[in-house]
């Protein structure tokens, strides 16, 4: 018994061994390497680590295997692996590129990247790692040079545009008038309007000059990168103007300012346009624009027309008050003697053109009032301006029986006779009066 137990005990290890090495032997075994390192490694789309890294157990068969950074592309292969198979792969990542379209204003800016020059713009740009920021310089004759940043988001496309800046000056000139010589720094550049570019920073002198104008001289202040405008009124020589009204007499407004009665001078004008105006009473009022030129003289002259209508009026009854405008203008007079219903024409001359109000009364009688629209050289007929009576007991008569009210008419040595009501009249004896009282109007 005590030899058969280490013999058991012998064969049970060898049959352990055995089996272990047929175990190992069956295992499949995968390496992946990569350059640069740290990849995630995907093995038929599952992470499963990063590289460098070594699997065990994976399952016989076909496999496919990913390799991802952020900033490479993606490297993608298949394997085979068999019962105890070992498979070493070792991936080269490439750097993934960004897309790049890069314009310039001006166009034909050279290009550096990173220091090394590539081409002029516009240019399209596939070449620049994502994962990195670059550095891109744009330079060109006459401009600053300029400096920007790129970075991309993956290859998602990027457009960039760029304006550079000048290193000297622009300087646009205008001049009222245009056409005036200019000289910049000494130096003629042309006529107005025009655009100097190439101002050096610093003071610059400007002049400009036009025949019939006075010289006139400018500085300006430049730096690199400006674009200014200067813009001048240039002064002229002065001219006179002579204005003259037919008939004479007429005030002149120069610019809503009064210089005097027509015949009128006026001296050492500048030049340029002036709004004159020529009023007279009576007479229509006339503007217009006058243009004084260099050192020369203008004369004008204004024919006024007259702008008085006429007025005629008849009143029933006559011997009314007439006014235009609240100014008395005289009374209505009966043409064949006191008798006479309605009078004969009263004249109004010398009415301006326009609207006026012309007022008729008479004591007794209510007042009319109308507007009459006068126009030039034509009279207005007024036939026949009726005035109603107005009913306003002015005395009072006391007799033995009663009190009389009314309007007096008239009254002799036996009789008075009162007005009781309009149009009826009412005859008193005398010998029945006892009080005859006269009524505050």
């Amino acid at each position: 018994m005590t030899t058969t137990r280490p013999m058991a005990v012998l064969l049970a290890t060898a049959l352990f061994g055995l089996a272990a090495q047929a175990q190992e032997r069956a295992q499949t075994r995968l390496s992946v390497t990569s350059d640069p390192e740290g990849a995630v490694v995907l093995v038929d789309g599952a992470e499963r680590g990063a590289t460098p890294l070594v699997l065990y157990g994976l399952p016989t068969g076909s496999h496919w295997l990913r390799c991802r950074m952020n900033g490479y592309v993606d490297a993608d292969s298949f394997f085979v692996l068999h019962d105890g198979s070992r498979v070493d792969r070792h991936e080269t990542l490439e750097a993934e590129t960004g897309l790049l379209l890069l314009k310039t204003d001006p166009e034909g800016c050279n290009i550096r990247v990173d220091g090394i020059s590539i081409g002029e713009t516009p240019m399209f740009i596939s070449n620049l790692t994502t994962k990195d920021v670059h550095k891109i310089r744009l330079t060109k004759a006459g401009y600053q040079d300029h400096t920007i940043s790129v970075r991309f988001n993956g290859r998602e496309p990027l457009v960039r545009e760029e304006k550079l800046v000048l290193d000297s000056g622009v300087l646009d000139l205008v001049s009222d008038p245009i056409g005036a010589e200019v000289t910049v720094n000494g130096i003629l550049r042309g006529r107005t309007p025009l655009s100097v570019e190439k101002i050096p920073k610093g003071t610059t002198t400007v002049k400009f000059r036009l025949e019939g104008f006075k010289e006139d001289v400018r500085e300006v202040r430049m730096n690199a990168g400006d674009r200014q405008t200067l813009s001048v009124s240039l002064v002229g020589h002065p001219g006179t103007m002579h204005l003259i009204s037919v008939p004479p007499g007429a005030m002149f407004y120069v610019n809503g300012e009064a210089r005097g009665q027509s015949p009128v001078s006026i001296p050492s004008l500048q030049p340029g346009d002036y709004e004159v105006r020529c009023e007279k009473e009576g007479y229509g009022e006339i503007s217009r624009t006058v243009t004084i030129r260099n050192g020369a003289s203008a004369r004008e002259e204004f024919r006024l027309s007259s702008v008085m209508g006429r007025i005629e009026v008849r009143t029933s009854p006559p011997g009314a008050e007439i006014l235009l405008d609240g100014h008395k203008v005289g009374y209505s007079k009966a043409s064949g003697g006191e008798a006479e219903e309605t009078s004969d024409i009263f004249p109004i001359e010398n009415v301006m053109e326009g609207e006026h109000v012309l007022l008729v009364r008479k004591d007794g009688y209510q007042e009319v009032s109308r507007t009459i629209r006068i126009e030039s050289r034509k009279t207005s007929r007024q036939h026949n301006v009726k005035l109603k009576r107005s009913f306003i007991p002015d005395v009072e008569v006391t007799t033995a029986t009663e009190v009389i009210r009314g309007v007096f008419k008239s009254q002799n040595e036996t009789t008075i006779v009162i007005e009781r009501k309009p149009g009826t009249d009412y005859p008193i004896p005398r010998r029945f009066v006892r009080k005859i009282e006269y009524l505050t109007k």
